[in-house]
C-alpha cells in the first residue's frame, strides 16, 4: 500500500487539529473537535494534543498487533448492528487507545468536562488479502473498489475520554484484490461535495487520483475565498483544518 496525504490548517490563531500518520500497511486520520476560542476544555493540553495523542497511539496499535483492550460500556443500549468486539477487531484497539490518551492526562485534567478533548476517526489496515476500516463521526471514508465508489460518514459519536464510543463506529472488512484505492478525509476536505455542491464523491477521488491530496484542498480553499463571511454556504468556520490522505493497493 502506497499512501499519500496532505494537511493544512485553517485558522493560524488554533494551529492544525487534524492528524494524518502511517506505517507499513495502516493509516490513521483524524479530526480534532475544535471548539470556539477560549472555550474551557478541562484539560491543560488542548485539542491538538488529543488528536496526536490518539492517533499515534491508535496506529501503533494497529501496526503491533496489540490485542483488543477491554471495553467500557456504551453510555446508552448499542445501536442496531452492533456486533461483539472479536468480530470488529479495529474496534477494540480504538478503544484501547482511547484508554491510553485518558489514562495519560486523568490525574492533570478533568475529564468529565463536557468539552473534554475530542476527535473524529478514519482507520484503514491491510491484513493479507483483506483491509479492515473503521469510522467514527463525521469524517469520510471513500473506498474505490469493484462496485464503484463507497462513502461512508458514521455517526455523532467522537472519540474523547470513554472508550466505550468506539462501540459506535462503523466497521468493514473488504477483500484487497479489485480494491483500486481509499481516501480519508477531514470535513474541511469534503466541502465541495458535502456542503459547496461543487463537485460529488467521485469529482473529489479524481482531483486527488490524478492531481493529488494538496490540489483538492487548494480547490476547497479557492471556493472558501469566494464566500469570506459564510453568507453562501453558511459555516461556523470560514476556514476549516482540511486533510486528506490517499491510498493506492
Amino acid at each position: 500500500m502506497r499512501v499519500a496525504w496532505a494537511t493544512e490548517l485553517g485558522d493560524p490563531r488554533r494551529g492544525n487539529e487534524d492528524f494524518v500518520a502511517a506505517a507499513p500497511g495502516a493509516v490513521v486520520v483524524l479530526d480534532g473537535c475544535g471548539l470556539p476560542l477560549g472555550t474551557d476544555l478541562g484539560c491543560a493540553h488542548g485539542t491538538a494534543w488529543y488528536a496526536r495523542s490518539l492517533g499515534t497511539r491508535l496506529l501503533s496499535r494497529l501496526v503491533d498487533g496489540l490485542g483488543d483492550a477491554p471495553q467500557a460500556r456504551p453510555p446508552v443500549g448499542p445501536p442496531e448492528g452492533v456486533h461483539r468486539p472479536d468480530e470488529r477487531p479495529l474496534v477494540g484497539r480504538l478503544a484501547g487507545a482511547i484508554a491510553d490518551v485518558a489514562a495519560s492526562h486523568r490525574a492533570t485534567c478533568d475529564l468529565g468536562y463536557r468539552t473534554t478533548p475530542a476527535a473524529t476517526v478514519l482507520a484503514l489496515r491491510v491484513r493479507g488479502d483483506l483491509v479492515d476500516y473503521l469510522v467514527l463521526a463525521d469524517s469520510t471514508l471513500l473506498l474505490d473498489g469493484p462496485d464503484g465508489l463507497q462513502e461512508i460518514t458514521g455517526g455523532p459519536y467522537y472519540a474523547a475520554a470513554d472508550p466505550g464510543a468506539a462501540q459506535y463506529a462503523i466497521t468493514g472488512t473488504v477483500p484487497l484484490d479489485g480494491l483500486r484505492g481509499a481516501y480519508l478525509m477531514t470535513d474541511g476536505a469534503t466541502r465541495l461535495a458535502d456542503l459547496f455542491g461543487l463537485a460529488d464523491w467521485r469529482g473529489l477521488a479524481q482531483t486527488v487520483e490524478k492531481q493529488g491530496p494538496t490540489a483538492l484542498i487548494a480547490r476547497t480553499r479557492e471556493a472558501e475565498r469566494t464566500d469570506p463571511r459564510a453568507m453562501r454556504w453558511p459555516r461556523s468556520k470560514p476556514h476549516d483544518d482540511a486533510t486528506v490522505a490517499h491510498c493506492v493497493f
